[in-house]
C-alpha cells in the first residue's frame, strides 16, 4: 500500500467531478430535494468552497449526510513556488499519494492555468522530465477541475471574484487526449455558467499526438482548442524524441490534423507547438 493512501476515500462520492444532473441523482439517493443540487454545485464551483463545514445555507442534516458519503476535495497542496513575476507553481498531491503539477500564470488581461491529466505519463517523451515516472494514474475529472479551484483560491482567496477572465491549458503532466474522458467531463462541468464558467473557448489541449481522438474532437460541437506537439520535422527524427510517432507517424498526425482544421468553426483554433533543441531539431 502507498504511503497516506486513505481507503475510506475511493468509496466516497467526489463531488466536485459531478455534473448537476449526477449530483441531484446523488440527492434522490439521500432523500433530499433535487434543488439542493444546484446549492451544492454553486458551493464548489461558483463559491470555490472545499469543505462542507463552509457550505451554510445547507442544513447541518445534510452536511451531515455529506461528510458521511461524500468529499468536497481530494487534493492536498504538498508545495507552493512563487516567481517574482507572480506565477505559482504547484505540487499537490491525491488522495492516494500520486503527484500532480499545476501552473498559475497571472498576466494583464487574464490568468492562465496549466493543468495536468495524468499522474506521470506513458509516453516516455525524450525531453521531457515527467516521461521518467512512466504512467502513475490518469485523474479523474474531479481531480481535475481541484487543480483550477485550488490555484484561483491560492491567488485570490475562496469564493473571492477573480479580476480578469481564466484561461485553461492543458499542457502539464499526463498526455490529455489519454485522459479524454475525464477531460470532457471536467470541462463540461467547468463551462457550467452557475460555476467556474469557463468556456471551451477559453480553453486549449495540447496532444502528442493521439490520431484517433484528434479525429473524435473534430466531431464534438463544444470542444477546446488543439494544439499539436510536433517537435520534429521527419518521422525518423520524431521516433526518436516521440515514441508515440511509431505507433501515429506524420502523415497520419498530419491528415487528422486538416480533419480537425475542415471542422473548425469561427473562433477556433489549430496551433502547433516545436520544442527547441540545441543541435537536435533546430537545423
Amino acid at each position: 500500500m502507498i504511503s497516506g493512501h486513505n481507503e475510506s476515500m475511493d468509496k466516497a462520492v467526489h463531488l466536485i467531478g459531478l455534473s448537476i444532473a449526477e449530483i441531484s441523482s446523488f440527492m434522490e439517493e439521500l432523500g433530499e430535494p433535487g434543488y439542493r443540487a444546484r446549492q451544492i454545485f454553486a458551493a464548489l464551483h461558483h463559491r470555490r468552497l472545499r469543505n462542507f463545514d463552509e457550505m451554510t445555507d445547507l442544513p447541518k442534516s445534510l452536511r451531515a449526510k455529506l461528510f458521511e458519503q461524500s468529499t468536497a476535495a481530494t487534493l492536498t497542496v504538498e508545495s507552493r513556488y512563487l516567481s517574482t513575476d507572480g506565477t505559482r507553481r504547484y505540487l499537490m498531491r491525491t488522495h492516494d499519494n500520486l503527484p500532480v503539477e499545476t501552473v498559475f500564470i497571472p498576466e494583464d488581461r487574464r490568468d492562465t492555468i496549466c493543468f495536468s491529466s495524468q499522474s506521470g505519463c506513458p509516453l516516455k517523451c525524450d525531453f521531457c522530465l515527467t516521461a521518467k515516472l512512466g504512467l502513475l494514474r490518469t485523474l479523474t475529472a474531479g481531480e481535475i477541475v481541484e487543480q483550477i479551484i485550488v490555484a484561483l483560491n491560492d491567488a485570490y482567496g475562496v469564493g473571492t471574484e477573480t479580476p480578469r477572465g481564466t484561461n485553461l491549458v492543458a499542457m502539464g503532466a499526463g498526455e490529455p487526449f489519454l485522459a479524454f474522458d475525464s477531460l470532457m467531463k471536467a470541462l463540461s462541468i467547468m463551462a457550467e455558467p452557475g460555476g467556474l464558467h469557463i468556456v471551451p473557448n477559453r480553453v486549449t489541449v495540447s496532444t502528442a499526438g493521439i490520431v484517433p481522438r484528434i479525429r473524435e474532437l473534430a466531431t464534438l460541437p463544444d470542444r477546446p482548442h488543439l494544439a499539436i506537439s510536433l517537435s520534429a520535422p521527419t518521422d525518423d527524427l520524431r521516433d526518436k524524441l516521440m515514441p508515440i510517432n511509431r505507433r501515429w507517424p506524420l502523415d497520419d498526425l498530419m491528415a487528422a490534423c486538416k480533419e480537425f482544421e475542415a471542422s473548425l468553426k469561427p473562433g477556433e483554433r489549430l496551433t502547433f507547438e516545436y520544442v527547441m533543441l540545441d543541435g537536435v531539431n533546430d537545423s
